[in-house]
């Protein structure tokens, strides 16, 4: 049967109605006709270090590329997936067959047709092999087939309820392979020439300073984009980004890189606008280098977790918009939440009982006060997490633990975190994909040094096989159970947590219409369009 509308995880849906599905106070895009024209500029950090959206979580390098790069399969608004590049699809009654039907006409912006031999490449020799997140989705493929130039053909080896998430640009923007075809897919030219099927295309990068993509005249969608140029201006420092949307030198900045601090003040301005919950759900997380002493004893991380002020966190970091977590999965996925796996329960913020535990570790306090010393390493513009490290400096010196802050560009955290696994704690933020699975990566068993990828290397063969098995159940209830069961270890063992629940507002000026169709920060951002502009392209 065709599902071209086929519903999300009922997770994501759950997560999607309410405050998410709405539009931000004051638009009325369906009320107004679209203007062609204009440029649009986007405050982005770090520097990109490629602009290939499936090899990498970064929120950064997606909100780029996937306006150049096309899924599948699209998000919508509502908590369902839509056509891209595939018009239309079927999936067989036992879940194991996927069968896609392309859209034709469709042509890379170097002029050479899209066809479903790109589709199979992708997925086969790039995604499965190198997407932090996705690749953990391919293991379950048997194979990709062709049948003809427009129709692809996936076979599972077992059931996976999430699948249809990963057919979108975030997880599979499609390559060209005759490009790509032959070449050391980790250091080829086109990671920084992106080459795709968008609306928009790459035009050139200034490193340091900005990536400018126009509009793609040839675009498979006709009529569309709107917009003639996007201007990605790259700027590290959080408040300059602030001030730069207030002169009127930029025009968006995602929640991924807009202070929380700044939103009642700026959203009392006309001239700007907002949407909050645009993103599928996110946390701020610590990981523990399980490799290193004393870290390498449980009863210290739970010590240490024990005497952080997560809700203080939440204040400082988030600005009250966030939630203090309760599970090692996000409770925005309620099916799988139990009360026997609580953070709150189990590890209470309380200073006097984590001084206690650290004692019976075997790591009392020296003369000058202090146990040991631990290197927390994290993204300095990030904007959730120099004032989390605040904290918990603070926190852990209060039970005699000196803490080294070093705050790093996203280049060397990734390097020391994921790649050379150089450090004793991290704090990093996840987005989960709007499925658990996106969460999956940080705890499964993982030696690849793949970045956002378990950099703990805590490995747990039961919560290997639980994970396991909850992927390949459809029924979200089922998965449920094993998720459960997987959290109440996780807890126990605590390699990384959850410290909250991050929120997100998006700011923009009040000049721009339809931003938020789909409500992430990977937006096409095909139907954007300014006031002001002409009737025609």
């Amino acid at each position: 049967m065709a599902i071209p509308g086929r519903l999300l995880p009922t997770a994501f849906c759950v997560f999607l109605s309410g405050a998410l599905c709405l539009v931000a106070a004051g638009q009325s895009v369906a009320q107004e006709k679209p203007r062609y024209g204009g440029t649009l500029i986007q405050a982005i950090a770090p520097n990109p270090e490629h602009l290939v959206t499936i090899l990498t979580t970064g929120v950064h390098i997606h909100s780029i590329g996937c306006k150049v790069y096309s899924g599948l399969l699209a998000s919508r608004r509502d908590g369902t997936l839509g056509p891209d590049l595939a018009k239309s699809w079927e999936v067989s009654p036992d879940g194991m067959t996927y069968t896609f039907h392309l859209e034709r006409d469709v042509r890379f912006h170097d002029g050479k047709p899209f066809t479903a031999a790109d589709v199979k490449f992708t997925f086969e020799q790039v995604v499965a092999k190198f997407h932090p997140r996705a690749r953990r989705v391919m293991v379950n493929m048997q194979s990709v087939e062709t049948p003809d130039p427009f129709t692809v053909v996936i076979r599972l080896k077992r059931a996976f309820g999430p699948f249809l998430l990963s057919m979108t640009c975030p997880e599979s923007g499609i390559l060209p392979k005759h490009l790509w075809e032959g070449t050391d897919v980790l250091k080829s030219p086109q990671r920084l020439k992106p080459v795709g099927t968008g609306p928009f295309m790459f035009r050139e990068a200034a490193a340091g300073s900005h990536i400018t993509l126009v509009r793609n005249p040839n675009y498979f969608k006709k009529g569309l984009p709107y917009l003639d140029r996007i201007i990605l201006k790259i700027i590290p420092d959080t408040p300059a980004r602030v001030l730069a949307l207030e002169a009127g030198e930029v025009d968006f900045i995602a929640s991924y890189f807009f202070p929380k601090q700044q939103f009642t003040r700026l959203s009392k301005m006309k001239e700007f606008q907002f949407q909050k919950d645009t993103d599928t759900p996110g946390n701020a997380i610590i990981h523990f280098n399980i490799q290193r002493k004393p870290l390498d004893d449980a009863r210290v991380r739970r010590a240490l977790y024990m005497a952080l002020n997560r809700k203080l966190i939440v204040e400082r970091a988030d600005f009250g918009l966030g939630k203090e977590a309760s599970s090692p999965f996000d409770s925005r996925f309620p099916w799988l939440v139990t009360p026997e796996a609580d953070y709150r329960k189990a590890y209470p913020y309380d200073p006097a009982r984590a001084n206690r535990l650290l004692d019976e570790a075997g790591h009392p306090k020296k003369a000058d006060g202090t146990r040991f010393t631990v290197a927390v390493v994290y993204m300095s513009s990030h904007p959730l997490l120099p004032p989390t490290s605040q904290v918990l400096r603070s926190n852990w010196a209060d039970v005699g633990v000196k803490v080294n802050l070093v705050g790093v560009e996203r280049a060397v955290m990734q390097e020391r975190a994921f790649g050379k696994r150089d450090y004793d704690v991290t704090l990093q933020t996840y987005t989960s994909a709007g499925d658990p699975v996106g969460l999956v990566r940080i705890y499964a068993t993982n030696n690849s040094r793949s970045v956002f990828v378990n950099p703990t290397w805590y490995s747990n063969p039961k919560v290997d096989e639980l994970f396991s098995k909850g992927g390949a159940a459809a029924d979200v209830k089922i998965r449920g159970e094993y998720y459960k069961e997987a959290s109440k270890i996780l807890v126990t063992d605590i390699p990384s947590a959850i410290l909250f629940e991050r929120s997100e507002v998006d700011a923009a000026s009040a000049k721009f219409k339809g931003l938020w169709r789909a409500g992430t920060p990977y937006e096409r951002w095909d139907e954007v369009w300014m006031a002001g502009g002409r009737e025609k392209p």
